[in-house]
């Protein structure tokens, strides 16, 4: 229906109408990847960098003079140094280094620190030339490529003849080609046992182990829950016990899936008896070899030129003075990065002293992105492009204030998307009132398959706004924190434990620590997750969501959202959820439309108000159909909390809000949770409506002012415009704006194109 107009001018359209509400939500994306307007426009520059330029010219210059030392550096390393002589002749200067377009090869990353900050009220920008595209990649060509011999160990019948070999002096974990990552030999997935250990794992009795060389395999298994992948390194095999330990503990033990019993969970790769098709490869340092079998005859006659692997995890580091244990920090401030290809990072690998965050989905204060900023303030990464890469693309470590990460094209990555992580539990809270805005962010996650789109841990009064993200394996917002059961946990387990500044938190006044106790030392407060766009998420994992908050601190926004068309075959997954303890948080104007099993998953005194939902869809749980439900209500009392002034309708039979059923019971869990209920927040002015069945609506609210709440509520059509086609701006006669319903003014949300 709206396929021949651009978004931006169809909503405006919309938003014209005079018979309608200012609310407008098209039924899909019109959104082609662009990362907002701007890039440098002027060629005027303090320095130039190009591929073909010399690190002993003067840097001054866009080309090269013949017959003279006039010309641009050939190194970011050496335009660095020449800023910094620069600013001590001139301090109060903004300074700007030009980048020419080309391939610039990477050996080491390139540092920046206290030095090369920009004085108050100037700024130091590292930019693309206009209209070039500088790429900066660690990738090193693999050369001298032959075929290889039919006699190769483990090499499957059907490859012989089509792999081709080049020796290796080291291993590695990912290899690139001109289309992208090629994906690594594997086998079939398995279902891991029911008493699984942290560092064995046990194969099922029919599957084949008997590999030439396991030493160079890796392990990749969800262990026991279904929101983590772990990747970890064989240590060593006891083939007749049919058993392998692992270099490094899993986040949880290897058992199979809670809830998902008979889902597979675990695989192995990197075993040449598994090289069975075209694209695939593997490493065999035993042997000294990599195996490729070609994508095609064609990519065959071009190897050398064509396959590298990544060496290096990060390629532009910005790091300032950090004093760990300490309160005080100097970070590098006013630094730009504008218009740069980042390509061609290396996987990182969990590493025994790791200190995980959440659930382990990412690790603190550690190498895990191209671009990683590690004490900054008023630092900017804007209109780059990351992309084909094994771990993140940006990262924004401990001291981190009033940074922007905007309009940046971040796709096909190995790890997450942005993460901004302060210092763990304490009384140093440096990390807040940074800005991620308007980035396109889109199949990312696809190694550690648990990696999001944005992640904010211990991080507060930051603002993520106007991005959009899509085609995740698993959720695209996060804000997380430190949960307060974890405060009582031995002090060195891996996921959370390790982060806490334990000298800087008093001890607990009970046997336990409580929310009270612990709420200062949470930073993740105040933050603003609003007008992003996230569709087609969760499409692999289970147990997550669109956007997920827990652990955090108060005041919260999730706001203005519109989430569609989440379709993964889970029912273990909603919209938005506030999960186990969280408080505090207001959810509202969010629109939520065709997402899979939940709407909201609502806890404690978080609110709920002003949302659209329509249309959740079933879904199957362990291969039976499970009921879906507008609002699922865990963790009580719900007392202050709100669900008031939303819509929800349904074109199929539903709950509108799903309490979990007590028999008797006063907690709804072993944790001693009390159970949530309606009747105890602030319910009312809600709109519930089944155009199939309105008496599925009628019959839900006798029951709901029965409880004495949705005293004014209706069990009536809302009048969307075109609820079939997608159109659910509000007629305006509809009951709901009667109701005091606040109509969304979706032409701000999504890309700012």
């Amino acid at each position: 229906m709206y396929n021949n107009i651009e978004r931006r001018h169809f909503l405006k359209l919309l938003g014209s109408g005079l018979a309608v509400a200012a609310f407008s939500v098209p039924l899909i994306s019109f959104a082609k990847g662009l990362t907002g307007k701007g890039g440098w426009t002027s060629k005027e520059a303090d320095f130039y960098v190009a591929v073909d330029g010399n690190d002993d010219f003067t840097g001054t210059t866009a080309e090269h003079r013949a017959n003279s030392k006039t010309g641009p550096f050939a190194s970011v390393k050496r335009a660095r140094d020449a800023v910094r002589e620069l600013k001590k002749k001139q301090p109060n200067k903004n300074i700007v280094v030009l980048i020419r377009g080309g391939m610039y090869q990477l050996d080491e990353t390139v540092t920046f620190g206290v030095e090369d900050s920009a004085a108050d009220n100037f700024t130091i920008t590292y930019a693309a030339f206009p209209g070039e595209k500088p790429v900066f990649s660690s990738g090193r060509h693999i050369t001298g490529w032959e075929k290889a011999p039919s006699n190769t160990p483990g090499l499957p019948a059907n490859a012989k003849g089509q792999v081709w070999q080049a020796s290796i002096k080291d291993g590695f974990t990912t290899l690139y080609d001109e289309i992208g990552r090629l994906p690594r030999t594997r086998t079939d997935g398995f279902v891991t046992k029911k008493k699984g250990k942290k560092n064995l794992i046990s194969f099922p009795e029919k599957m084949f182990i008997d590999w030439v060389n396991p030493n160079d395999a890796e392990v990749i298994v969800r262990p026991h829950h279904a929101w983590i992948v772990n990747i970890l390194p064989v240590k060593s095999m006891n083939k007749s016990k049919r058993t392998a330990t692992t270099t490094q503990d899993s986040t949880y033990a290897m058992n199979k899936l809670h809830f998902l019993p008979t889902t597979e969970n675990a695989w192995i790769e990197n075993v040449i008896e598994e090289l069975n098709e075209p694209g695939n490869w593997v490493v065999d340092t035993k042997a000294g070899k990599v195996y490729l079998w070609p994508r095609n005859n064609a990519q065959a006659a071009d190897l050398n030129a064509n396959i590298v692997t990544p060496e290096l995890i990060e390629l532009f580091r910005v790091e300032g003075d950090i004093d760990e244990t300490g309160l005080k920090d100097i970070p590098v401030k006013n630094l730009r990065f504008n218009g740069l290809t980042f390509k061609h990072g290396k996987r990182w690998t969990v590493e025994k002293d790791d200190k995980g965050l959440q659930h382990d989905w990412d690790f603190h204060d550690r190498a895990s992105a191209l671009v990683r900023f590690r004490g900054t303030e008023y630092c900017t990464v804007e209109h780059c492009h990351f992309t084909d890469s094994s771990s993140g693309a940006i990262r924004v470590d401990l001291h981190g204030q009033y940074n922007q990460i905007n309009n940046n094209h971040i796709e096909k990555l190995g790890g997450a998307g942005v993460l901004i992580a302060g210092y763990g539990p304490g009384i140093k809270n440096v990390s807040h009132h940074n800005v991620v805005y308007n980035n396109h962010i889109h199949h990312i996650g696809e190694i550690y398959n648990h990696s999001q789109g944005v992640l904010l841990w211990q991080s507060g009064e930051n603002r993520v706004a106007n991005n959009l993200i899509h085609n995740l394996d698993y959720i695209a917002l996060t804000i997380s924190g430190f949960m307060t059961h974890f405060f009582d946990k031995n002090p060195k387990g891996r996921e959370l434990c390790r982060t806490v500044r334990r000298n800087e938190i008093p001890k607990a006044k009970g046997r336990q620590y409580t929310l009270e106790e612990v709420r200062p030392y949470l930073h993740s407060v105040n933050n603003v997750l609003e007008n992003n766009e996230l569709h087609h998420v969760m499409e692999k994992l289970a147990d997550g969501n669109a956007i997920y908050i827990r652990g955090a601190g108060a005041g919260n926004v999730i706001r203005r959202n519109y989430i569609h068309n989440m379709l993964g075959d889970t029912a273990m997954q909603a919209a938005i959820r506030t999960d186990g303890g969280q408080m505090d948080t207001l959810i509202s104007e969010n629109v939520i439309y065709k997402c899979r099993s939940q709407g909201i998953k609502l806890k404690l005194n978080n609110r709920a108000e002003n949302n659209i939902i329509v249309d959740i869809l079933k879904a199957n749980h362990n291969g039976k159909p499970m009921p879906v439900t507008f609002f699922s209500l865990r963790e009580g009392p719900m007392t202050g909390g709100s669900l008031k002034n939303n819509i929800m309708y349904s074109t199929a039979e539903c709950d509108f809000i799903n309490e979990q059923k007590m028999n008797g019971e006063k907690t709804q869990d072993r944790r001693g949770r009390a159970p949530a209920n309606s009747k105890d927040a602030d319910t009312e002015n809600n709109i519930y409506y089944c155009s199939v069945n309105e008496k599925l609506g009628q019959d839900f609210l006798i029951k709901q002012q029965a409880d004495g709440v949705d005293l004014n509520s209706l069990a009536t059509n809302p009048l969307f415009v075109d609820v079939n086609n997608g159109d659910l701006r509000l007629n305006s006669n509809s009951p709901a704006l009667k109701l005091g319903f606040k109509p969304i003014d979706m032409t701000n949300i999504g890309l700012v194109i």
